[in-house]
């Protein structure tokens, strides 16, 4: 306790402010239709077509409890996990122990980062099994060892099926352990290659077997379009015949997401509707002739949708709406009525009745939730703050001539940034799983993996006392500094 006071109080904090928000927001906090596919999903184990469900297998694993309040509980302790983690790994780079809680602190108490993880959404979950993944792999500094590579993979094969954005944080840790993983490094990359595929493909065989399609989604293709809706000309483009009504409206371009939802939307044109598989085919085909005719107003796009990540304050994007979502202040706001069909032949209502034995709307208690309300419009990571953790840690990395843990810690939190804007759009959801990586990133940059074994709280406590001298016959080394053993680090008793 005197070695980790300091985390001590801010942990104490983290939990107390989550249970203030459970109290505040019960059962949990409904973000329209996709909380209701996710659900249909970890009723009835049936895909929706048009996002991946590995979110649903979790709610299937916790419906034997028949709570919300269990779902929400969850995703709060995810949370919490993940500044724990942070904090264990940054003591064992070596950083002071006030400097290590600092890198916490965004993950403990943003007022987006709690609000998440009271939704029923996947975000939390994906951003837990990220940092567990960088635990893994980086516990042991210089190290690149098969088992936690494997283990590691895994993990973030198992957020791909969360959100698929995974599946390029796969790919930088393959690249990683390819060229930093040492001499075993090919055997680490096949391992954790094997490793990270199985839950990608297992999902993907699942889907295979309802929707008679070998992929995770039947929408990449409308995502994709959507990205070039703010930008696409067909008289530039020229598409086919079989593809011209997926041309943009007449008139103001809006976000790119919301050409898929919108009630004038091309795609409702289309035979089958929004994620039929033709749709979809023929979608991925207009976008790839529109990046190619026009790649300067795709990348123009991209640009300042990614621009958005850091501004000083939450952009309105991509619409009012959706923004709105994110808000305690709209918490018990009903997005879907509770009488929309769900897939699988439900309701919202009767699928919430037949989760949790009853209809289960956010209720809102006063005045906690009026004291929430303000807290989330002061504490929270500002977008402008996040990039200046991301540029302090790139340059220190930089001037200091050490990537190695923190620049897989950083190359995560920039993924996560970049890939939504170069796919489909913006959302404020996709800055928060970005935040524990950027802040833990930042730490290892200014961290000495050295220091692990030559300063401790043991060896330093001896200044204030003495070493006792063990008596004859007496094996004990609790008196020694822990940096006599082989396995010593900041974490250990």
């Amino acid at each position: 306790m005197r070695r980790h006071w300091l985390f001590g109080i801010a942990l104490a904090g983290a939990v107390a402010i989550r249970v203030l928000v459970m109290v505040a927001f019960r059962p949990v906090m409904w973000f329209g239709g996709d909380s209701a596919s996710y659900l249909s999903t970890g009723l009835r184990l049936i895909p929706d077509p048009s996002r991946v469900g590995g979110y649903g297998f979790g709610l299937w694993a916790l419906r034997p409890l028949h709570s919300f309040v269990v779902v929400a509980a969850v995703q709060h302790a995810m949370g919490v996990a993940m500044g724990v983690l942070s904090y264990l790994l940054a003591r064992r780079y070596g950083l002071p122990a006030w400097a290590a809680t600092l890198a916490t602190l965004p993950v403990f108490f943003d007022a987006y980062q709690l609000q998440l993880e009271q939704d029923m959404l996947p975000d939390i979950p994906f951003a837990f099994l990220v940092i567990l993944a960088l635990y893994l792999l980086l516990r042991v500094p210089g190290e690149r060892r098969l088992v936690p590579a494997a283990v590691a993979a895994l993990a973030l094969g198992l957020s791909a099926i969360l959100w698929p954005v995974g599946l390029a944080l796969l790919l930088v840790l393959l690249v990683f352990l390819t060229v930093r993983g040492g001499r075993a490094r090919w055997a680490a990359a096949g391992a954790a290659l094997v490793c990270g595929v199985v839950p990608v493909l297992g999902y993907a065989g699942w889907f295979d077997a309802h929707e008679g399609q070998f992929s995770l989604t039947r929408s990449d293709g409308v995502f994709l379009w959507s990205r070039t809706m703010s930008f696409a000309d067909c008289a530039i483009i020229k598409p086919p015949a079989g593809e011209q009504r997926l041309c943009p409206p007449q008139g103001p371009r809006i976000a790119s997401s919301l050409y898929i939802w919108n009630g004038d939307s091309p795609l409702l044109a289309m035979p089958g509707g929004r994620f039929a598989a033709r749709t979809d085919s023929l979608a991925r085909n207009f976008a790839l002739r529109a990046i190619e005719a026009q790649p300067d107003g795709y990348l123009s796009a991209a640009a300042h949708d990614f621009w958005l990540s850091f501004y000083w304050d939450r952009p309105v994007h991509p619409d009012a709406g959706i923004v709105d979502r994110y808000q305690f202040a709209d918490a018990a706001t009903a997005w879907v009525p509770a009488s929309m069909r769900t897939p699988g032949g439900g309701t919202v209502a009767s699928d919430q009745a037949r989760y949790a034995g009853s209809p289960s709307p956010t209720g809102v208690s006063q005045p906690l939730a009026r004291w929430l309300v303000s807290y989330q419009n002061w504490i929270y990571l500002r977008g402008t703050l996040l990039g200046l953790i991301l540029l302090g840690g790139l340059a220190t990395m930089i001037v200091r001539r050490r990537t190695g843990g923190a620049g897989l810690a950083w190359a995560f939190a920039l993924t996560i940034l970049l890939v939504p804007p170069l796919i489909a759009d913006f959302d404020l959801r996709y800055l928060v799983p970005a935040v524990p990586a950027a802040g833990l990133a930042a730490a290892l940059a200014f961290g000495d993996a050295k220091r692990m074994c030559t300063t401790s709280p043991a060896a330093t406590a001896t200044t204030a006392r003495p070493i006792r001298t063990a008596p004859a016959g007496d094996v004990s080394t609790t008196s020694l500094p822990s940096e006599s053993t082989s396995t010593a680090s900041p974490d250990n008793t």
